[in-house]
Formats: C-alpha cells, sequence, structure tokens
C-alpha cells in the first residue's frame, strides 16, 4: 500500500503543468517600395539634406505622398512563422529619424504582423559625382530595434535596417527594409504557480509516506 501511494504522488508530479506562455515569432521578411525625403517643413528635398521619410502610397510608379506608405513583401525566410507571405502588401507610417520620438506603435503591417518601432541609429552620406556628367548619390541607412506582433504568439524583439538612396536629381527614390525576430537567449521553461503548488504538495506527501513507513 505504501509502495501505491508513492507512485500515485509521483504521476501527479509529472503531469503538474510547467509553460504557460505562447512562442516566440521567428524569422524575418524583406520588404521594399519608395519614398522622399524631406526637410522639417515638409517639403521634398534631397535625401542628404532630408530629415524626415515620406514613404509613398503606392509601390511603383510616380510617389503618391499621404499619412503613411505601403510596400510589397519580397521575401520570407525559410522556417520563420511569421503570419506573411511574399506578394503580401503592408503599411507603413512616416517618421522623423533626425529626431526620432518612439516608440511608434504599429510602425509596419502586413498580413498578421505589426512592428512597433523603439529606438533607431540613422547614418547619412553622399557619394560625389565620378564625372561632371554624373550627379552625387544620397544614402540613408538605419537600423534600429523593436517588438514583434501577431495574435497567438508572445511580444518578441525585432531587429530592422532600412536602406534608401536618390540620385541627387530625382528625389523619389527607392528603399529597402528588412524586420525579423531579434536572436533570443535559450530560455528554461518556468513552472506555473499551480505547478509549483503541486509539486510542494508531492514532496510533502513523499515525505510523510517514509516517515510512516520508517
Amino acid at each position: 500500500m505504501q509502495i501505491l501511494k508513492q507512485a500515485v504522488l509521483g504521476f501527479a508530479l509529472l503531469a503538474a503543468p510547467v509553460a504557460v506562455s505562447a512562442a516566440p515569432l521567428t524569422g524575418s521578411i524583406d520588404f521594399g517600395g519608395i519614398f522622399q525625403g524631406v526637410d522639417g517643413s515638409g517639403a521634398n528635398v534631397r535625401l542628404a539634406d532630408a530629415v524626415a521619410i515620406d514613404f509613398c502610397s503606392n509601390v511603383v510608379g510616380p510617389c503618391v505622398t499621404g499619412a503613411g506608405g505601403s510596400f510589397s513583401v519580397d521575401a520570407v525566410s525559410a522556417g520563420s512563422n511569421l503570419p506573411v507571405t511574399a506578394g503580401s502588401i503592408g503599411t507603413i507610417q512616416d517618421f522623423n529619424f533626425a529626431a526620432f520620438a518612439g516608440p511608434i506603435a504599429n510602425f509596419f503591417t502586413v498580413g498578421g504582423l505589426s512592428f512597433d518601432l523603439n529606438a533607431i541609429t540613422p547614418v547619412q552620406y553622399t557619394i560625389p559625382p565620378l564625372s561632371p556628367a554624373t550627379t552625387p548619390t544620397d544614402y540613408l541607412l538605419i537600423s534600429g530595434i523593436g517588438t514583434l506582433r501577431a495574435a497567438g504568439f508572445d511580444p518578441t524583439p525585432g531587429t530592422f535596417t532600412f536602406s534608401g538612396q536618390t540620385d541627387g536629381i530625382n528625389l523619389i527614390g527607392d528603399f529597402t527594409f528588412s524586420g525579423g525576430a531579434a536572436a533570443l537567449p535559450v530560455q528554461v521553461p518556468v513552472p506555473a504557480p499551480a505547478g509549483l503548488a503541486l509539486l510542494g504538495a508531492g514532496l510533502l506527501g513523499l515525505g510523510l509516506v517514509r516517515r510512516k513507513a520508517a
């Protein structure tokens, strides 16, 4: 009879729940569209003189501006669980990169995925013309961090990189953007409170059984 009690208590310990959270998001997406740089007054200027990004509401052709813009997903990494497919059209918010005011909730959204932008590091530079017949090329590179969100998944730390360029004459340029889950440390599942309580009760029961047997 004592052996039976110990076996039942042992089964209760094994059946205790040990995890209470959903899975994190994994993988990355690449997307692109068209944009223009603007100055503090909102005027379209050379990218070298810009302080903010005005994304175009169309993904190809002449830029149509408005409140925010659109982009097209070019690729989704293999093995990703992000709820996005190649060819999807998403939306992205205009923002000031010279005087960033974050975080920006839902900075971009596509499919069932959204990204909150928390912090950025911008770099602007210009490549001078190689000859009198050519024009300078302005570049803007931005890296940043934020949070990826999707229904059924844990909010997941994410990273992104933005790369845009204009040729110094045509003030509308192409941009490419990569966003995805940041590398996460390996985490050991933490027992739920109910699991901890059952674990304690089981250990106490085993102790009482052994004392009685002694």
